[in-house]
Formats: C-alpha cells, structure tokens, sequence
C-alpha cells in the first residue's frame, strides 16, 4: 500500500509512466538491438580509419569540424509524432490494469531523493520570504508598537465613550409618552393622507392604527407562556431589531404573534361574548408556513398592505427604541434567552449594542488603517528585480504577527483584570481577518513557487529529451 495519496488524474499518469519506463527498459536491455548499434559504429569506426589510410584525412577533420559547428542546428527529416494524452491514458490503462503508484516507478533512494529536492525548495521559499533582514525586522518592532500600545489604549478611551455600559433609564422615554404618541400619530397620519385619495380605504388603514399583535401580553400566563412582564419585547420577534422586520410584519398582516421558541398564536380583538375590544393572545397555534402563506394572501388582496405593514413595523421600532425598557439585542434571545434575558434587564438595550459595534468598528478600522500605512511603506523597500509576490509573503507575515502580539496583550490584559470590557475587539476582529486572508494568500505563493520550482526542473531534463528529436548533433 502506497504512502500517497493520488488523485484519479496522478493515478493515469502514474500508469503512463509506468508504461513509459517498461518500455525504456525493454529497449535498453534488448540484446540484438545492442548487437546492431555495436556493429554500425564499429562500420563508422572502421570507415574513418580507412579513409585515413587513404589520404583523407584532412578531409575526415573537416567534416568532422563542419558537423561540429552545426550541432544544435540540424533538424531531423521525419519528427516522431507524440500521440494524444487520451490515447497514452488507454494504452498504459491495458498496459497496467492494476493500480500504479509511485513505489512501482521509483526505487526507495529514488523517492528520498525527490523528497530531499522538495525540502530543498521549501528551504529556498522559507528563506526568500523570512523576516531576517534589518529591514524587515525594524518594519516588525514598529508595526508591533503600533498595534499593542493602540489595544493597550483602546479600554481608555473606549470607557470616554461608556462601552460596555447600560443605559440610565432616567435619561429614556416612558412608553406611552406623549411625544411619543405625537409623533407615531403624524407620521400614521401622514401616510394615510399620502394614499387615501388615490387607493380609498381598505385594511390598510386597519394595519396603519391599531396595535401591533405583538405588543399584546393578555392571555399569554393562561397558555402558560412567559413573557417576562415589562420585558415582554424580549420574548417577542416583532420586537428584534432585526428579526421583527421579517416575522413584525407578518403578524401585523396576519395579527399573529410569534415568540422567540418560534411559537406562533392568533391574537383576538374581540370578545366573543360582549362583542367589545378585548385584545388577548388565544390558544390557536398557527404554522409559520400558514402564516407566511396568510400573509402573501393578504398582500395579494391589496398592493398597500405591506407597504403599510412595514411602515407600521418601523414606527412601532422607532417608538419602542428610546423608552425606558428599549429594544433587545438583536438575535441573542433564540441563541442564548438566559443571556440575553440577563443583558435585558440590566438596562443594556438595542441602542447599548449599536454603540459598542461603532466602537469594536472603529477599533477595527484603526488596526487596518496602521496594516495599510505599514504594508504601504514596507512596499517602498522593495528591490528591484525582487518578486513582488514572494516580498509581499514577507509583508504579510509582519503585518499578521505584529497583530497576533497585539490581541495577545489585549487578551492577557482583560484576563488578569477579570474586566471583558479591556478586551480589544476590533484588535481580535483585525487578527482574524489576516489570519484567514495572510494565510490563504501566503499558501497560495508558497504552492505557486513549488510548482514553479519544480516545472523549471522538469522543464530542464525535456528540453534535454526534445533534443535528442529536435537537434542532430
């Protein structure tokens, strides 16, 4: 059993080669065609002497120089023609039917030698692309300055700006706030004056007034669901800042609401036995499908329905998102609903996590602005003549691991204070990105310069082959 592994192409090589070297071998080792060459240059040898013998010598040197100067110039009359590769493949599959691996062509000293002349190259790549030189090594030490001492700072003046904190809901709107309610009312009314005289009345303006189905909590303790009181727009996907565009307007199409277990439960507006408003959540489990499909129904009914969906969605976020309870963070409540239930009702909201994001961005910003500034003047060094490939390897490497030092220090630094919020974020962020891109790129120069290394070598020995058809010498 071979020690490689081949793929289905190396396999019909392997067998072509196989074919090659048995027929190579044959030829070598055929006694009568040894027989044949003997005799024929035991003729040349013999004629030559005879014409010496004969007084031409001179004329036998001559010759002998012309056809020197002309090595390399005499084509053959009649080129052997080189069969189709499809061809070969058939021939060495009937040749060899059985699996050919390298240990069938070569000798074991063989393969070590083709393994050493490998680890050769990956010496030559190493070498050309190693940060040893002055140069390289200064760009190194400064780029790492850079980066470790702006992640050693960033806790600083992230704090300037109240990362990783709550919000003071003292500062925040009551819910049912009057300018609250104002301004929900005008923008209603606005957009219904945009589309009443042209369109006329319709469920639409239903949609646009009445009260989201899943701002509704009534029912809910009797279904035996927890909706966390005060909280209630943790639990609820209308409320996800995200999430509530998609399934927030289905329901308002629908009146429909869905919970983070993705539950979903028709809402009721009247009571079934005054016939008076009575919004509660009923016990009527409705598919996500059937609500989809309801709501498609319903848009299909009239073109204004979503649109008016979806504007009362985006009121109805925009009304929640300066209270006093906010909006939860985004997606959290499916993943991790203790986590999030936790960060809730510590006062850290939607707009708490849109902050803290401008700030791991700008982290993040202000790693790669330093990766490009470096990477920029590292490239004003290049020689010329150097390989511009195989200098920017070298780029890489000190832009990934001046950042690899930085998010250590962050991360040793966050760990000995027991404080997350000394964590360097965008630093990691910024580390992640090269680690991913600089490593895909760096394998793909050093696969690029082996094989490049290799058909060079190759390339060598046939010229070497084609001589022997090409040339007469």
């Amino acid at each position: 059993m071979s020690r490689f592994n081949y793929s289905e192409e190396e396999l019909k090589l392997n067998k072509v080669i196989k074919m090659n070297q048995s027929e190579s071998l044959k030829m070598k080792s055929d006694e009568e065609m040894k027989e044949i060459r003997k005799i024929a240059d035991d003729r040349i040898s013999s004629s030559i002497e005879l014409l010496r013998l004969l007084g031409k010598g001179e004329d036998v040197e001559n010759l002998s120089a012309q056809i020197q100067s002309r090595a390399g110039k005499r084509k053959f009359d009649n080129k052997p023609q080189v069969q189709s590769w499809d061809k070969l493949v058939a021939e060495a599959e009937e040749y060899c039917p059985d699996i050919v691996t390298l240990e069938d062509i070569l000798t074991e000293e063989e393969i070590r030698a083709s393994e050493d002349e490998l680890d050769e190259i990956y010496r030559q790549f190493s070498k050309k692309t190693g940060i040893i030189n002055k140069t390289d090594l200064s760009f190194l030490a400064v780029a790492t300055a850079l980066q470790v001492t702006k992640s050693l700072v960033f806790p600083y003046i992230a704090k300037k700006f109240e990362y990783g904190q709550g919000f003071d809901s003292s500062k925040r709107m009551a819910h049912n706030d009057n300018s609250i309610e104002k301004a929900h009312r005008e923008a209603n009314d606005k957009f219904r004056d945009e589309h009443l005289e042209k369109h006329g009345t319709g469920r639409w303006m239903n949609i646009l007034y009445q009260t989201v189905p899943y701002d509704i909590t009534k029912g809910s303790a009797d279904l035996g669901i927890n909706m966390g009181g005060k909280y209630h727009r943790m639990y609820t996907l209308g409320h996800d800042p995200m999430l509530g565009w998609l399934f927030g307007t289905a329901n308002i199409l629908t009146d429909c609401i869905t919970f983070n277990t993705f539950q979903t439960n028709r809402i009721s507006r009247i009571d079934p036995i005054t016939g008076g408003k009575k919004m509660v959540i009923t016990a009527e489990n409705v598919s996500l499908g059937k609500m989809f499909k309801e709501s498609i129904d319903f848009v299909k009914a009239d073109y204004l329905n979503l649109p008016a969906a979806i504007f009362a969605q985006a009121q109805h976020l925009k009304s929640d998102e300066y209270t006093k309870v906010g909006l939860p963070l985004p997606i959290l409540p499916i993943i991790n609903e203790k986590f999030a239930s936790r960060l809730y009702s510590e006062q850290y909201d939607y707009l708490c996590g849109k902050r803290d994001f401008k700030i791991v961005a700008s982290s993040a910003f202000v790693s790669m602005f330093i990766d490009t500034i470096i990477g920029l003047v590292h490239g004003m060094f290049r020689k010329e003549g150097e390989d511009r490939d195989l200098y920017e390897v070298r780029t890489r490497k000190i832009l990934l691991i001046s950042n690899a030092m930085a998010s250590t220090s962050t991360i040793i630094k966050s760990t000995f204070t027991n404080d997350i919020k000394n964590l360097d974020i965008g630093t990691l962020i910024n580390t992640l990105l090269r680690l991913f891109l600089d490593i895909r790129f760096m394998a793909k120069i050093k696969r690029e310069y082996i094989e490049r290394e290799i058909s060079t070598r190759e390339q060598k020995v046939l010229d070497e082959v084609d001589s022997l058809y090409e040339e007469w010498t």
